[in-house]
């Protein structure tokens, strides 16, 4: 049987072994600083290039061709922009937004009016109901709802005919969420 005893007390490192990876992990540090360095001047210069570009583009839009009355002109902005708003509008999901509406309608509830409001999002809904209990629900299922936020009871009245209550006629703002 052999035994083989170690003296030493100490674990001894190969230095140079270490002074060479920390050499080689240093270097490649460099070359991808200088790199992104570079990388970074570029995107900086095609920036402001691109930034003359369009302000040169926005100077020759604002100036008035040739040949073309300023009453012309401001006819052919305002068309753009009634075209503009029907393209808008168009890209609203009708189909979608009325299964919302449909899913948060309880029974006994009718909407008559389904109008947009002026900011994005916001619409008014205007309908009848058997009684206010059923706006109260209506209300509730509006706002526990995800699709709809900021539901606002503008208006409502009872409908009458012959001194009896036959309903109640409410409007409602809210914002449609996600549409």
């Amino acid at each position: 049987m052999r035994f083989t005893i170690n003296f030493a007390t100490r674990i001894y490192l190969d230095h140079r072994l270490l002074n060479r990876v920390a050499f080689c992990i240093i270097t490649a540090l460099i070359a991808i600083t200088g790199w992104n360095i570079i990388r970074v001047a570029s995107n900086v210069g095609e920036q402001s290039r691109l930034n003359a570009e369009i302000a040169a583009i926005q100077s020759r839009l604002e100036t008035m061709p040739r040949g073309i009355s300023e009453t012309e002109s401001n006819r052919q902005k305002a068309s753009i922009r009634f075209y503009n708003e029907i393209i808008e509008r168009k890209s609203i999901n009708w189909l979608n937004l009325l299964e919302r509406l449909e899913n948060a309608t309880p029974e006994g509830c009718s909407l008559s009016s389904l109008s947009q409001g002026k900011d994005q999002g916001e619409w008014n809904l205007a309908g009848r109901a058997r009684s206010f209990k059923v706006v109260e629900q209506f209300l509730e299922k509006l706002e526990s709802s995800d699709n709809f936020s900021n539901v606002l009871l503008l208006s409502h009245q009872n409908l009458t005919s012959d001194d009896k209550v036959r309903g109640i006629q409410f409007t409602i703002s809210c914002n449609v969420v996600n549409l």
